[in-house]
C-alpha cells in the first residue's frame, strides 16, 4: 500500500511539474506533496531524521488551505491574520519539539508549542472548507465544479482525519497508508480527467474593460472566449441567454446579494441551465465576474451621465453593499477608480455629450436584447 501510494503521490508530483510549476497554485500543491511524502515515510525513515519528517507533515494543514485559497476564492487575498495563524501553526511545533524531545519543556510551552498549534491547524482547516463552500455555486463550468468535488471530498477529508489522528495520537503506521494511497489515487485521476479545469481554477479570467467613451449597457455581453456554440444544447442555451437577458435590461441585476439561485428563481430557469446559458453563450466562467460587468457597466455610464450624484449612491444603486465593494470592482474592469474614471470622462475633449452617449447606448442595447 506504501509503494502504491508513493506511485501515485510521484505521478502527481510529475504532473503539476509538467503543467503547474510556474503557476502560485502549482507550486503550493508540489509541497502539499512533498508533505504528504513526509506524512507517509515518517515511521520508515532513519530515527535521527523523523523530526524533519514530523516538521513538514505539520505543514499539511497550511498548505491546503493555502491551496483552497488561490483555487477557490474569487480574487485571493493573503490577509494579514491567517497569513500568521498559518505560519505559527508550522513554526511553533518546530521550535517546541527540541524542548519536548528533551524532557526540558514547562506545561506552558507544550501548550504554546503544541495545542495553540493545533487549534491554529484546525482553524485553518475549517476555512479552506469555507473557501469551497463559499465559492462552490459561482463557478459556472461543470469540469471544475466536478473537480472541486472531488478535491473538497478527498483531500479535504484526508487531511482533516490526518491531522486530528497526529495531535490525538489515535493512528497507526499502517493508517497513514490507507490514508494517503486512496487519496492520491483519487486526486490523479481528477487531475488527468479534469486538467484544463483545474488549470483554469488558478488562472482567474481576465476582465473585459469598458471603452471610457462608451460605457456598455447592462444587456451588453462578453465575446464569448469559445467560439461559436456547436456543442449540444447550444440553442437552448442561446434562448436562456435571450431570457435571461430581457430580465437583466429589466434592472434585475441590480438586487443586492443577488446569487445564482435568486437569479434562477426570478427567470424561471434551472440553475444548471443558467450556468451554461451564461458560460457557453455570454463568455463567463464566474457568476460574480457576470454580475460585476453589468453593474459596473451601469456605473460607467452614470458616472458621466449624472455628475453631480455621489459615487456612493451611484454603487447602492447598482446593487453593491458598501462602497470598498464597488470600487474595487471597478477597478479590476475599468483599471482606475470610479472618480479618476469620471473626471477623465468629463474633462476630455473627445467625451461625448450626454445625449449622444445614451442614443449610442440604445442602438446597443437594441443590438444584444
Amino acid at each position: 500500500m506504501t509503494g502504491f501510494a508513493l506511485g501515485c503521490l510521484a505521478l502527481l508530483f510529475a504532473i503539476a511539474v509538467r503543467d503547474y510549476r510556474r503557476l502560485p497554485v502549482g507550486q503550493v500543491f508540489l509541497l502539499l506533496i512533498v508533505t504528504s511524502v513526509a506524512f507517509l515515510l515518517e515511521p520508515r525513515v532513519a530515527p535521527s531524521w523523523r523530526w524533519l519528517m514530523a516538521d513538514l507533515q505539520t505543514a499539511l494543514p497550511a498548505l491546503f488551505w493555502w491551496l483552497c485559497l488561490l483555487i477557490f476564492a474569487r480574487r485571493p487575498r493573503w490577509r494579514p491574520l491567517w497569513a500568521a495563524v498559518a505560519c505559527y501553526s508550522v513554526l511553533a511545533p518546530a521550535l517546541a519539539r527540541p524542548l519536548v524531545a528533551t524532557g526540558q519543556a514547562e506545561a506552558w510551552v507544550v501548550f504554546v508549542g503544541f495545542r495553540l498549534g493545533q487549534y491554529c491547524e484546525y482553524a485553518l482547516l475549517a476555512h479552506g472548507l469555507l473557501q469551497v463552500v463559499s465559492h462552490w455555486r459561482d463557478d459556472l463550468v461543470e469540469t471544475r465544479r466536478r473537480a472541486r468535488l472531488g478535491f473538497l471530498l478527498v483531500v479535504g477529508s484526508t487531511v482533516s482525519v490526518a491531522a486530528v489522528c497526529l495531535n490525538t495520537g489515535l493512528y497507526t503506521d499502517s493508517l497513514r497508508s490507507l490514508l494517503t494511497a486512496p487519496a492520491a489515487f483519487i486526486t490523479l485521476l481528477c487531475l488527468v480527467q479534469a486538467r484544463d479545469g483545474m488549470l483554469a481554477l488558478a488562472q482567474p479570467q481576465p476582465q473585459s474593460a469598458i471603452p471610457p467613451s462608451e460605457p456598455l449597457p447592462a444587456t451588453t455581453v462578453a465575446a464569448s472566449p469559445q467560439g461559436p456554440l456547436s456543442a449540444p444544447g447550444a440553442d437552448e442555451a442561446s434562448a436562456d441567454a435571450d431570457q435571461l437577458g430581457k430580465l437583466m435590461a429589466s434592472g434585475f441585476y441590480r438586487t443586492e446579494r443577488l446569487t445564482l439561485r435568486k437569479l434562477a428563481d426570478a427567470s424561471g430557469l434551472p440553475e444548471y441551465r443558467l450556468r451554461r446559458a451564461i458560460n457557453q453563450h455570454l463568455g463567463y466562467r464566474n457568476f460574480n465576474d457576470y454580475i460585476n460587468q453589468l453593474r459596473v457597466a451601469d456605473a460607467a455610464r452614470r458616472l458621466l451621465a449624472e455628475p453631480d450624484l455621489p459615487v456612493l449612491n451611484i454603487s447602492l444603486d447598482v446593487g453593491y453593499r458598501t462602497l470598498s465593494s464597488f470600487n474595487r470592482a471597478f477597478r479590476e474592469i475599468m483599471a482606475t477608480t470610479p472618480t479618476d474614471y469620471r473626471q477623465a470622462g468629463l474633462t476630455s475633449p473627445a467625451a461625448p455629450s450626454p445625449s449622444t452617449r445614451q442614443a449610442s447606448l440604445e442602438r446597443v442595447a437594441e443590438h444584444h436584447v
